[in-house]
């Protein structure tokens, strides 16, 4: 007769323990990373019409440049504008002439890789801390 067997389940005391601290310790994990990615998204989201107006910046400051290469003369032309809209929305622009261009006026650089017939216009515009490009081939 075997005598003061204890029993399997007192050799086994801790156990269910440890299990709830593991499985707590996974979900909270999860729970963690799902956070991360919706803050992550909701800030995107708002950001969405930053990226609105700085696309229309830059479509602004496209109008603006082939407005002055097609409307003024050659001598009053700038090959490059920058200028502050409103609410902090800002853009900047270059003009190059195309590499196959014939009228193209003094003080624009041509430019080797704009395959355009006659300018290349490229545009950024900034609002916060969003930037769109526009670029424009005539």
């Amino acid at each position: 007769m075997i005598k003061n067997k204890k029993p399997v389940y007192r050799k086994q005391r801790g156990i269910s323990l440890l299990f709830i601290v593991l499985i707590t310790g996974v979900i909270f994990t999860i729970a963690l990373g799902i956070n991360s990615i919706l803050v992550q998204q909701t800030k995107m989201m708002g950001e969405i019409g930053f990226s609105v107006v700085s696309f229309y910046a830059a479509d602004s400051g496209a109008e603006k440049q082939l407005y002055d290469l097609f409307k003024k003369s050659a001598g009053e032309h700038q090959p490059s504008h920058q200028e502050n809209l409103q609410n902090n929305a800002s853009f900047i622009t270059n003009a190059s002439c195309g590499r196959d261009s014939i009228d193209c006026y003094e003080g624009i650089p041509k430019d080797s890789s704009c395959l355009a017939k006659n300018y290349c216009v490229d545009s950024l515009g900034k609002y916060q801390e969003v930037k769109r490009v526009l670029e424009i081939k005539y």
